[in-house]
This record gives structure tokens, sequence and C-alpha cells, in this order.
């Protein structure tokens, strides 16, 4: 009996340390579900979307909630790490990427073939980031991802809602991050990737 109490007291104990392995409550985290980026100027522009993308505005944070139409704050910084501390140097609660659903990737960033590779390094070597994200590209980065929880309440639910349970869904063909990471491992070039697009108050998707 002292046994089977050690061993579950043990276990107990185990199960504690991995749900604080960080040492950050949940409840002190912020998940995006969503996340753009581009690169420009020599900086990499970074874009979370958030539950409530209107509560993380890091460059103006005396504004009132974020109107509907107006583009969404980025966090910058000359490699991905600097943009991720940019983004920590203006929240209270700590980054988790644990939960993405989709990454949208800006012209600037795939016309860079070096900005687009420190990308990939960079997400590879967060083991929280799925390989089976989807992947798209955008040239509205901020007119997009400013829709997030605007007139949607979640872009990355949305797009995988729209990949998944159309009629004619291709969610099979659709590329994802292990795409990527496979193409670029392999010397072989990037996969096609499904173009997203801000018109009014809709998402629309188009074929690259």
């Amino acid at each position: 009996m002292i046994r089977k109490k050690s061993k579950a007291v043990l276990l107990a104990a185990i199960l504690a340390l991995s749900l604080s392995a960080c040492g950050v409550a949940l409840e002190n985290r912020s998940f995006p579900l969503s996340m753009g980026v581009d690169y420009q100027d020599g900086e990499y522009q970074v874009y979370y979307g958030l539950p409530d993308l209107s509560g993380v505005t890091g460059q103006n944070k005396d504004s009132e909630n974020q109107k509907a139409g107006e583009k969404a704050d980025f966090y910058q910084g000359k490699t991905m790490e600097d943009a991720e501390k940019d983004f920590q140097n203006s929240q209270e609660d700590y980054l988790d990427t644990g939960h993405l659903k989709v990454l949208l990737l800006g012209n600037g960033l795939l016309d860079d073939q070096e900005a687009y590779k420190n990308l990939l390094h960079y997400l590879e070597d967060k083991p929280s980031v799925a390989g089976n994200i989807y992947v798209f590209s955008c040239s509205q980065l901020g007119d997009v991802m400013s829709m997030d929880g605007q007139e949607m309440d979640s872009l990355g639910d949305y797009l995988t809602g729209i990949v998944e349970n159309r009629p004619d869904s291709q969610a099979k063909e659709q590329t994802d991050l292990q795409d990527l990471y496979n193409a670029w491992h392999n010397g072989e070039d990037r996969p096609g990737l499904m173009e997203v697009s801000a018109l009014e108050d809709k998402i629309m998707l188009n074929q690259e």
C-alpha cells in the first residue's frame, strides 16, 4: 500500500512539473491561433492573432478598442527572436505558440530567401509549433490580421474551417508547415500556397 501511494505521489509530482515546465500559469499566457510574418526594410514584422486582438496593441497602448477596418499592430525586429521580444516587452502575458493553427506569410518575406529560411529555422526550433498548421500567403497582412477578433472570433479557426469544412474540401492537399520544412531541407522549391486576401469584411482564398 505504501509503495502504491509513493508511486501515486511521484506521478502527481511529475504531472505538476510538466504543467508548469516554463513556470508560467495558464491564465498568464497569451495563446495566438494565427500568426502573420512579413519582412520589410531589413526587419521582420510579426502579427499575433489572439482571440481578442484589440486587447493586444503593443504600439498604441493608450488607444481604445481597435476599430473594425483598422490595420492590426505588428511587432518587429532584425530577427524573429527580436520581434518576439518586442511583443514580450509590451505585454504582461507570456507568449505561448503551442496552439497556432495557421501561418500567413507576406510577400516581402516570400521574396527574400534568406529571411524565409531564417523564419523556418526559428519555427523548427520551437517544439510547441506543430508541423501540421496550415500556411498561406498574404499581401494584405495588416488588413487580414485586423479582422481577427473583429469580423470573426478567431482567424485561425476561420481559415481552418474554410479549408476543412467546405463541400469541396482539399485539406489533404493544403500546404502545411511540415511541407515547407521538407522542401527546405531537400533543396526543393517552396510548395504553392493558397493566398488569403481581405475583401471588405470578408476573407477570400485563392490559389497562388
